[in-house]
């Protein structure tokens, strides 16, 4: 099954729903130069640079957010498969980071003085607010869309041709991957699971930041693509 299956797989699902409330959101997504160019190889070096060091910045941000929700779940259950769903995530992308950290020539020191773009640095602290001050359903949604967002995107450029000598191939292989697809089905069945516990208000709000999460995705890489920086 790929992502772009899994919201007809899920038909009357909350996550099904949520899906379909992003689709402007993901039509954007899907048109950004950013990943256009990374699917054929033609991203120009400087634009990926910032872009994976701001995703670095991102995942020890998004690591913690992850903590927190699983420390939030209803029973050991869940605890667990939530852990064992982030953990896959989070390995696989630092591994993905360790190898381009390299090929790009970003040091270690590079990563520790770097500062947040303003969209990642909203980003992250919206998802440590989410996660810290809503309930446990609440904050699953708002991490859920990083997950589905990058499953539906790596599927999708992966079916297309292999381009000869793109220098982003890992990066595809990894979004790509049966492993990261896997960590996403679980948190998205975490969340249904979760929705369905969830009063009408409390679903209302894992809507809301479902969406507002989404819209994050897309700054996010909007942003790597104008090579964002604080204007003042």
């Amino acid at each position: 099954m790929d992502a772009s299956t899994q919201s007809t797989e899920l038909t009357g699902s909350f996550t099904a729903a949520a899906w379909d409330r992003i689709a402007p959101i993901m039509a954007e997504i899907e048109a950004l130069p950013l990943l256009q160019q990374l699917s054929d190889g033609t991203l120009p070096p400087e634009v990926f640079r910032h872009y994976i060091l701001q995703d670095a910045l991102y995942l020890k941000h998004y690591a913690r957010c992850l903590a927190i929700v699983a420390a939030k779940a209803p029973d050991n259950a869940q605890v667990l498969r939530f852990l064992g769903s982030a953990q896959k995530a989070i390995t696989v992308e630092q591994g993905l980071h360790a190898g381009f950290l390299t090929q790009f020539g970003i040091s270690s020191a590079d990563v520790a003085s770097a500062e947040p773009s303003p969209a990642g640095f909203a980003y992250t602290n919206f998802l440590l607010a989410t996660a810290y001050h809503s309930s446990y359903a609440v904050a699953l949604s708002s991490i859920l869309p990083c997950f589905w967002i990058y499953w539906h995107v790596g599927e999708a450029i992966k079916n297309r041709p292999v381009i000869e000598g793109n220098a982003f191939q890992a990066w595809i292989n990894t979004y790509g991957d049966p492993q990261f697809a896997a960590g996403a089905r679980e948190v998205i069945a975490l969340t249904d699971i979760a929705a369905r516990a969830a009063s009408p208000v409390e679903r209302a709000q894992m809507t809301d930041v479902f969406v507002r999460a989404s819209q994050y995705e897309w700054m996010f890489w909007d942003s790597a693509w104008r090579l964002e920086t604080w204007p003042v």
